[in-house]
Formats: structure tokens, sequence, C-alpha cells
């Protein structure tokens, strides 16, 4: 007979989820450079076939694992499993660094109950980690919009064990209030803290996660689907579309820029080409090269008046593909041939 691990020595996992540009890469980068979580190990999710997270976060964490192209909470499973089966192996090995958590930050697009169901359901994955907390960004200047319109940010609250409500500097007391209050009914239990630029720093995170209780993985669902099961009537749609580049009926195509661009005429450009789609755009992502040689990350989602360009300080990891371009995330009905 298989004697029962003690929870105190399984690995805590610290699920980090929150809709379309709501900070959580922000955070985390924060976050890593905190000693309560600069030994922790990142597993990183990004919808599109190139990422911009890893990049931005190898500084602070070189254990960074990236899990492209495919959502982790449907067709993506495997590969998370994969992903935190190789970690604790390496680490039993020597392979690697030692680490003391590990961090799993989805795509926006996911929702996070099947994720945490495989921590039951996964029988490595059930006796040698354990999920600490399902936290969640929640976008004050976006947040009411995707709360009302996709299922996904709502599910992201719902399992939420605590809620950061993110770019509070930027919308009124009154609109932050009312997000609040529509947010509170879908989860009354959850822990509530606010963020502005990243200003919630890891220990003050992780003591408010304490104190809320330990993730009832067998309840996360009122139903818990087998991740593994490919005809889950719900997931169907996904598990055939996925690699067309369509996931929970939003669709990320990648324009690629090899050549460098003029700053401001590029600024100009995109800024007329977001206010012309803005009504299918969901979230715009990537990196560019400035013609003075510079790399300068561009963002923008639901909710900016303008999108962010900043200086891409961080040097690049000489293992990773560096590639210039932008990945666009909007509605499954928008034209990929938009961008001329």
């Amino acid at each position: 007979m298989q004697t029962a691990i003690a929870p105190s020595t399984r690995i805590p996992v610290y699920l980090l989820t929150g809709y379309l540009g709501s900070g959580k890469t922000t955070l985390l980068a924060a976050w890593l450079q905190s000693k309560e979580l600069a030994e922790s190990a990142l597993i990183i999710n990004e919808v599109g076939e190139v990422g911009l997270d890893q990049h931005v976060l190898h500084a602070m964490n070189e254990s960074a694992a990236l899990l492209t192209s495919a959502c982790i909470c449907c067709t993506g499973l495997p590969g998370l499993e994969q992903a935190l089966a190789d970690l604790f192996w390496a680490r039993l090995q020597r392979k690697m660094a030692p680490f003391s958590a590990v961090i799993i930050e989805t795509t926006g697009l996911a929702d996070p109950s099947p994720i945490a169901a495989l921590f039951k359901t996964d029988t490595l994955l059930r006796d040698r980690y354990r999920l600490a907390g399902i936290v969640t960004t929640l976008s004050a200047t976006s947040g009411l919009q995707v709360l009302a319109s996709h299922s996904e940010a709502v599910s992201q609250v719902r399992h939420a064990n605590l809620v950061i409500m993110t770019k509070t500097d930027v919308d009124s007391t009154e609109d932050v209030a009312a997000l609040q209050r529509v947010a509170r009914e879908l989860n009354p239990e959850a822990g509530w803290v606010t963020s502005a630029k990243a200003s919630l720093d890891a220990k003050t995170m992780l003591a408010l996660l304490a104190e809320q209780p330990t993730p009832a993985v067998s309840e996360v669902n009122e139903v818990i689907h087998d991740p593994h099961d490919t005809h889950d009537p719900a997931h169907e749609h996904r598990h055939s579309e996925a690699h067309d580049g369509i996931h929970h009926g939003a669709r990320s195509v990648f324009f690629p820029m090899p050549d460098s661009v003029k700053r401001q005429a590029f600024s100009t450009r995109l800024e007329h080409w977001i206010c012309k789609h803005e009504a299918s755009l969901l979230r715009i992502k990537g990196m560019i090269q400035i013609d003075d040689g510079t790399m300068v990350t561009v963002q923008w989602s639901l909710g900016d008046r303008q999108a962010d360009m900043a200086l891409f300080s961080t040097a690049a990891d000489p293992a990773l593909t560096l590639r210039t371009g932008l990945t666009v995330i909007a509605d499954q009905a928008f034209d990929t041939s938009l961008w001329d």
C-alpha cells in the first residue's frame, strides 16, 4: 500500500490567471524579483505562434518554460502535465537549481477550472504538487466589459481564491467600485485587493492568499471532465480549431515585422489601425526594432486609450527565438489580411 505524501512536502503551485491585458505579466515580473518567489519555477502559456512574455520574464527567471499555440485549459493540458512532470524529475535528479514553488501564468483566454482539476486527476501531480491558490487579475479599465462579454473572464473570477483589481490608477473611483460590486457577486468568498502599476508586492499577495481556504479541486467545477477526453462537448470546437489559431472563439495571428521601422511613423500607423478595427480587437502584443537598432515592446488591450511602446532593455536569451512582429488576438471573424 502506497503511503500518502504529506501536503507540507508537496511543491506548491500558484495559478495566475486573468483576461487578456489585465496585467498578469507586469505583476509577475515584479514578484519574481522578490525573495518570496525568486526561487520559483515558471510555466508560461501564450496563445499564438510567437510568445512575448517569456522574453520579458527571462531575466527574472531562467527556468521559464513556454507553452505556446495551445490554450492549456483545453488542447494544452497534456503539455502542462508534461511540463510539470519534467520540472519535478529535473529537480529530483538535480539537473536544475532547486525551486520552492511553481507559478503557472495562463493565457488570458484560459478557464482555470480544467487546469485545477488536473491536480486531482493526474497521479504525479496529485502526489508531488499541491494547488496552493488561484490568483486572478481583473483590469479596472475593461473588467465590466469583459465580464459582460467573455465567459472565460467570469470563470476566472468565480474560481479565484484572490482577485487583484489592476490599473486602478486609470479609472475613476466610481468605476472601480462598480466593477468590484459585480465581481463580488460572482465570487463573494474570494479575497480582494487593488494594485496600480504593479504596486502589490509578492509578500502581501502571498499573505492574502494564505488567508483564503485551500482550493477544493474536487469542487472547482460542478462537473469535472477528464482533461484527456477530447469528446467533451464544451471543448469540442476548441480541439478542432486550435491549430488554426482559433481559441475560445478568438483568433490569433502573428504579423511578422522583420525590418526596422521609424518609431513615430509606426506609432501613428498603429493607432490609426487600432481605431479602425477596435470593435474586433482583444489584445495586441509583440516586439519591433526601431531604426536606431533598439528593441521596443508593443502592447494594447481592451480599455487602453493607446498602445504602450516601451524599450526592451532585458538581454535576450540566445536559446530563445526572438522574432519581431505583432501577435493580434481578435474576434473569430476578424480578417487576418487587414494588416497592410
